[in-house]
């Protein structure tokens, strides 16, 4: 397997990947509610999200088109308004609709930011934003993260990720990354808020 760039032409192929990779997801089920809004909705929210990091973040995928990841780099950007503007995601509220919006950006948004600003501080760090493999189990996403894994030691950041999927943290325990925290929201699911820090070679 090569990791390969993430660019303009590659972003519907990675959303794709988004799409099958957080199919069952816990967070990703409550707020959709059901499998068909998240078909609906779920690539076109993806897809922004991938623009976004294209443009102002980090953003690979394999060149089987198995897997993909996305990041944002905390030590030199923030993900403004209007660089969200820039990436296309202006109609958010309208693709997704209003129930699945409201959960997202009026429930799960503010822990996702409340444990994130908790937990980092003012620290310089990456933050691993999705991580998705079309063969979720079968360790297809871990050279992605050992990719990103190399370039942060280079730097000396430490990456933030959260997954709402319990059966994750074996894989990112053996990776390096720690349970910080933890959060259950609305009592639907769990999220799980991980940190690794970087290594000196």
């Amino acid at each position: 397997m090569n990791i390969i760039r993430i660019n303009k032409d590659a972003v519907r192929p990675a959303a794709n990947i988004f799409t099958q990779a957080f199919k069952q997801e816990p967070i990703f089920k409550y707020i959709f509610g059901n499998e068909k809004k998240y078909s609906q909705a779920a690539p076109w929210l993806f897809a922004s999200w991938v623009k976004w990091a294209v443009r102002f973040g980090e953003a690979w995928m394999s060149d089987d088109g198995n897997a993909a990841v996305i990041m944002r780099r905390m030590e030199n950007s923030e993900m403004s308004f209007s660089s969200m503007v820039k990436a296309g995601m202006l109609p958010t509220p309208l693709k997704l609709g209003l129930p699945a919006f409201r959960r997202f950006y009026f429930t799960v948004l503010p822990i996702l930011e409340k444990k994130h600003k908790e937990i980092m501080g003012n620290t310089p760090h990456w933050y691993g934003w999705m991580i998705g493999s079309t063969t979720q189990g079968k360790g297809m996403g871990r050279p992605l993260l050992e990719h990103v894994k190399a370039i942060a030691d280079d730097k000396g950041l430490p990456i933030f990720l959260e997954t709402a999927t319990e059966s994750n943290l074996a894989l990112y325990h053996k990776l390096g990354f720690e349970v910080k925290d933890q959060q259950i929201v609305n009592g639907e699911c769990t999220i799980y808020f991980l940190v690794r820090q970087p290594v000196s070679k």
